[in-house]
């Protein structure tokens, strides 16, 4: 009979395999799970080799590197590997090799800067609206800008003028006495501002030049010159035509006034002037002060077109008895200077919306400036038609008179203009008339046209749209 319970204690000894033993063991037992990450391992190993491989002579070259005092780029030796960071190395040196010495660089950034400087001048002087040039100490251009090039007709970048003279580009007559201060040797070292026209009339162009020497040494002559060149036409033009208008106003104030105080003082003695001399004077000094009155409201229309404020009136108006009242205020100096005045009226006229006293001016000073220029025993023709549907109303004034030059017919509407031939001169005038023509038929949507032949005659043209067109003020 056995009793429950144990009988002792069994011991199982297993002898040590060792670290390779349990490699083995668990090979033997799991050969997946175990040799899967070992094959990763010694595949990182190669791969790893092979990419510290060109660090290794880039790295012996640093360590030879760090035991010398002093390092030139002749000590570096590029990698002869495929592998990006020979490829980085072999960079690095290269650059470190045409850089140069400090001194070197330091040249090449001032060379740059430089350069940069150059640039943004250039930039700047190209910009201006004055054409700028710069010439050597032998006088030939170096430098000229985008402005300088279209005064000359020059298209930037394809007709150069460097190499020239400014006297061959600007057209200089050497000989001329306008460009005697540009020649004069004793004016070299000096700033020299000159006008030069370029032909025989002003309208051929006018330029101000002005010469100033670059900076030199004290004592040395000029290294060259900077020119400054601006087209002055049109100022010389504006210029022009005040004079010719202070002097028309001159003769337009000092002769009626003149009248006035003369016939005036011949009135003051009473009984010795009988009374039909007296109502001759009386009306003398009357037409000169209608002269005067009549150059003041030029003047005034002129001022309000300067300043962007003649503006219309407009009201519907009958332009039938709008050309009769025309005809009847300019009808007395057709007969005083016996020019026989044909008028062409349509059967009917329409009703238009417009500004009757500024148009009544407008028609005025076209017939008075034929009776002006037209001589005894000559014609002048007032002709109103409808036209193109009776959208337009056309009115013409021709005249037998002594005509316009060719190339006075463009300036014919500028402000203060009066012809240069002497037949216009004798005559009193403001050369304010036909501007203020204009000024009131373009305000009124119409246009002023003018054909004329020198010693024959001319014909100013109107043509007004019948429906409201056009601004109501001037500098709208």
């Amino acid at each position: 009979m056995v009793r429950a319970g144990g009988l002792g204690t069994l011991v199982l000894g297993v002898p040590e395999r060792g670290v390779w033993g349990i490699f083995r063991a668990a090979a033997e037992r799991a050969p997946v799970a175990f040799w899967l990450p070992v094959a990763l391992i010694v595949v990182g190993i190669v791969v790893l080799k092979r990419t510290l491989r060109p660090l290794v002579p880039i790295e012996q070259q640093l360590e030879r590197l760090a035991t010398r005092l002093t390092v030139s780029p002749a000590d570096l030796e590029p990698v002869r590997l495929p592998a990006p960071a020979a490829v980085g190395w072999n960079r690095l040196v290269e650059a470190l090799r045409h850089g140069g010495q400090p001194e070197e660089r330091e040249s090449r950034l001032a060379q740059a800067l430089e350069g940069y400087r150059q640039k943004k001048s250039d930039q700047v002087l190209n910009s201006l609206l004055d054409g700028v040039a710069v010439t050597d100490g032998q006088g030939r251009i170096t430098f000229a800008n985008k402005a300088l090039l279209g005064l000359l007709g020059r298209r930037p970048g394809e007709d150069s003028v460097c190499g020239q003279t400014m006297f061959d580009c600007l057209g200089l007559a050497p000989g001329g006495q306008a460009v005697q201060p540009l020649k004069d040797p004793s004016l070299e070292g000096r700033p020299v501002i000159v006008e030069y026209q370029r032909g025989g009339q002003i309208e051929d162009g006018v330029l101000r030049i002005v010469r100033t020497p670059l900076a030199a040494e004290p004592g040395q002559s000029a290294r060259g010159h900077v020119w400054c060149v601006r087209d002055v036409t049109q100022q010389k033009l504006a210029d022009q035509m005040r004079e010719q208008f202070v002097n028309a106003a001159t003769h337009e104030l000092r002769t009626p006034l003149a009248n006035i105080k003369a016939y005036s003082e011949t009135l003051a003695l009473g009984d010795m002037v009988d009374v039909e001399q007296q109502k001759a004077f009386c009306n003398t000094i009357d037409e000169e002060v209608t002269r005067l009155a009549n150059f003041v409201d030029d003047l005034l229309h002129l001022s309000r077109m300067q300043v962007g404020s003649t503006c219309l009136n407009r009201q519907t108006t009958d332009m039938e008895r709008l050309f009769r009242e025309v005809v009847g205020k300019v009808s007395q100096q057709m007969k005083q200077q016996q020019i026989t005045f044909e008028v062409e009226l349509p059967g009917k006229l329409p009703e238009l919306l417009v500004d009757k006293e500024k148009f009544t001016v407008a028609v005025v000073n076209l017939l008075g400036n034929a009776a002006k220029y037209t001589p005894e025993g000559g014609r002048i023709r007032l002709g109103v038609e409808l036209r193109e549907g009776d959208e337009t109303l056309q009115i013409d004034v021709e005249d037998t008179g002594i005509g316009i030059a060719p190339q006075e017919l463009p300036k014919i509407f500028d402000r203060f203009f009066r012809s240069t031939d002497p037949r216009v001169g004798r005559t009193s005038g403001s050369g304010l008339g036909l501007a203020l023509t204009q000024e009131i038929v373009r305000l009124h949507g119409g246009k002023v046209t003018v054909e004329s032949e020198l010693n024959k005659g001319s014909r100013f043209t109107i043509l007004l749209p019948t429906r409201t067109e056009g601004a109501t003020c001037s500098g709208v």
